[in-house]
């Protein structure tokens, strides 16, 4: 399949499985949310390298540019479709992507041990490029985003806990000027 053609049914998947659409929150999802943003202030604790995604979620979008550090997004369990929390980070990465062209962004998927290596390859990849879908529809430039599906392949901490596996799921951004050929 041609990658052009990949990426247009990809977008055409996530615009109609509402991907990125708002939605409203029964009582149930909203205690579930709840209970999630309760687990994520131990993921602090059990995987010190997301310790500082909270100070990096309150940053500016000139803060963010600057320091380039960006917070993980996350996805809804086993799916490509984004947590509502992670609208905010990407709005800011947009805003930064659109006011300056020079910059490139590598979306790096990664999940946790539990599936295959061939589903969890596709689910890293597939939420890498919904990533890159929302941006473009955002306005950012599809040529200065670059996505990867790392799988199960790279953890940052065991898998041995709930909290572990949440740690290790997880989308990473890296923002750079350096020309694609000079550095993937």
């Amino acid at each position: 399949m041609k990658p052009i053609f990949k990426l247009f049914l990809l977008s055409f998947v996530i615009l109609f499985t509402g991907c990125y659409s708002a939605q409203k929150n029964t009582p149930e999802q909203q205690a579930e949310r709840e209970r999630i943003a309760k687990e994520k202030l131990v993921l602090g604790a059990v995987c010190p390298p997301r310790a500082d995604e909270e100070a990096w979620r309150k940053q500016t979008v000139d803060q963010m540019r600057s320091s380039r550090n960006i917070p993980s997004v996350d996805f809804e369990f086993d799916s490509i479709i984004l947590e509502h929390s992670s609208y905010e980070t990407l709005e800011k990465v947009a805003q930064i992507m659109v006011a300056n062209r020079n910059l490139k962004l590598v979306v790096e998927g990664h999940t946790d041990f539990v599936g295959s290596f061939e589903y969890n390859d596709w689910l890293s990849s597939a939420r890498a490029n919904a990533i890159k879908s929302f941006l473009v529809s955002r306005g950012v430039n599809s040529e200065s985003i670059k996505t990867y599906g790392y799988g199960k392949r790279r953890p940052i901490t065991s898998d041995d806990s709930p909290a572990g596996r949440a740690c290790n799921r997880r989308v990473e951004f890296v923002l750079t000027t350096r020309h694609w050929d000079a550095i993937y």
